[in-house]
């Protein structure tokens, strides 16, 4: 039995209880928090043992590996810590606040032969990888635009009960780098690496209690020239409602990250609507441990992620291209911030 630990017991942490204990060979056998938190959370889920301190969790011999899911601005300093410890390391997305930082902490996994992954659940969904497949067979055509919107609902309790939301410092920005970051993620596992080419950056609703945005507009192009258009809020009335359409010169398919995540609209050749026919019908009857819009590829990524610390193989998301994301994030930001 290979054990591991999760440091940080928030709102994600239930996500990493429910796919360890799904993986065969594995249990969560320690957690890390506040004392309250942490020892509530065992309790809860039924985790062995429970430690206040980081330096515990980085000095068991017996874990093998570990899940960082603390506030943003303290991903990278606990991922390298693990890392010198021997631990192979998954880590909530964003990589960390400094896309350089975050390039030497994946050079550095790299030459220990160590498992690095940042958390993608969304592109191990079965709708995001159908349509992946479609592009990779060339059913879509030659991609003329793509656009992803996400519109969220964040209440002024979300960041004032934090003491990292809502702060540059804490957090690296808010609409974007949180909530809208598996939008522009699986953008860039569909269509590629992305240029910027403008931003804007809006604090609409919640100025008042956070000195980030909470409106984010992108406008970004692919390697080939195509125009991408990005927009974020967490200033809306929904909840939660992503859409994400790519319109190629073949055919055109539009869906979402949402749970269960949704093929909605396709256009094409006969071999592109009967695989979207297909994907429409396929029946989701798995239930999200957590948040619904989290969905359940946790689940997928780290089964992806125990075998292959188990077999020694790469897994299918590395951490370079989390280091995409982050920097195109970054440069959305430094955008956004021009007059």
């Amino acid at each position: 039995m290979l054990r591991h630990a999760i440091i940080g017991c928030g709102r994600v942490a239930p996500n990493h209880i429910d796919a360890f204990a799904a993986v065969d060979g594995w249990e969560v056998a320690l957690v890390c928090d506040e004392k309250p938190r942490a020892a509530a959370f065992a309790a809860e889920y039924a985790v062995p043992a429970w430690t206040d301190r980081a330096e515990d969790v980085l000095a068991d011999d017996d874990i093998t590996s570990v899940s960082v899911a603390v506030g943003h601005h303290a991903h990278a300093d606990l991922v390298e810590a693990a890392l010198r410890a021997g631990k192979h390391v998954i880590v909530e997305k964003p990589f960390g606040l400094d896309p350089e930082r975050s390039r030497d902490l994946a050079r550095y996994a790299a030459t220990q032969d160590l498992t690095l992954t940042v958390v993608s659940q969304h592109r191990y969904d079965p709708v995001v990888a159908a349509v992946r497949s479609w592009l990779d067979e060339g059913l879509l055509g030659t991609v003329v635009y793509a656009t992803a919107t996400l519109q969220a609902h964040r209440s002024p309790d979300y960041y004032s009960e934090s003491t990292w939301r809502g702060r540059r410092a804490g957090e690296g920005g808010s609409a974007l780098i949180n909530q809208g970051y598996h939008c522009l993620d699986v953008l860039r596992w569909l269509c590629g690496d992305l240029e910027v080419e403008r931003a804007v950056s809006r604090t609409v609703a919640l100025a008042d209690v956070i000195e980030t945005e909470d409106t984010l507009c992108g406008l970004l192009t692919t390697s080939a020239g195509a125009p991408v258009l990005l927009g974020i809020t967490v200033a809306s009335a929904a909840q939660w409602r992503t859409r994400i359409e790519i319109v190629g010169t073949e055919g055109s398919v539009s869906f979402d990250l949402d749970h269960p995540g949704r093929l909605h609209d396709w256009h094409g050749s006969p071999a592109l609507c009967e695989r979207a026919s297909a994907e429409q019908a396929r029946g989701v009857q798995e239930d999200p441990p957590g948040l619904a819009y989290y969905g359940v590829s946790h689940r997928r990524q780290i089964a992806d992620f125990c075998a292959a610390v188990s077999e020694h193989r790469a897994m299918m998301f590395a951490p370079l291209d989390a280091l995409g994301t982050l920097a195109t994030i970054t440069e959305l930001y430094r955008q956004g911030e021009r007059p």
